[in-house]
């Protein structure tokens, strides 16, 4: 008997749909919210327990329609008016380079590997230790067998062959600066 009564009240209910969907119209954005609205509604009526006197099914499934309606619109709301410090999680701005600078760094980046594999081979060598590995002249002097002075030429060497293959390749931005004279002890230029 009580799964007759719940039966007959599903189909009153579902009687309503047409009514349901316009009077929702009034508290959603759009007709995929109605549908949900009104599933969301069907489902909490079957929900309800069973036995449970029922004496207007149209005003039953209406009252659960609209506050299923106003919770939604409620928490939309909230979702909308969110602190702004909660920006920071969803990473909206970034200060990481775009695809282009990316590729352009890239490119530079291959070019000057390129013009430290065009130095002479002793040159690169203690060019590579210097810049890219780090290690101090004294350490370099150690592992190659040279003074000083000889791993400063090289590196000073290697700095300035791949400063000028970049600026072929048009890679540098740095204008064309000529180093200064050194004077004689005598006064006069070179």
């Amino acid at each position: 008997m009580v799964d007759e009564r719940r039966k007959q009240l599903l189909s009153q209910i579902l009687g309503h749909r047409v009514a349901l969907h316009r009077y929702l119209r009034k508290f959603t954005s759009g007709a995929e919210d109605i549908d949900d609205l009104v599933q969301e509604a069907y489902v909490r009526v079957c929900a309800m327990p069973q036995g449970q006197e029922v004496e207007s099914p149209r005003a039953l499934i209406f009252r659960i329609a609209r506050n299923l309606a106003v919770d939604r619109a409620r928490q939309a709301a909230a979702r909308a008016t969110d602190p702004v410090a909660d920006f920071e999680p969803l990473d909206v701005s970034s200060s990481e380079a775009g695809p282009d600078e990316k590729a352009d760094t890239r490119r530079r980046f291959e070019s000057f590997c390129a013009a430290v594999d065009e130095l002479p081979p002793v040159c690169r060598r203690v060019f590579v230790l210097r810049k890219v590995y780090q290690l101090s002249h004294e350490e370099i002097a150690e592992v190659l067998g040279m003074a000083h002075s000889t791993i400063e030429k090289h590196v000073t060497k290697g700095l300035v062959r791949c400063r000028d293959r970049l600026r072929e390749l048009g890679l540098l931005d740095e204008p064309d600066v000529e180093p200064p004279l050194r004077k004689r002890s005598d006064g006069e230029s070179p």
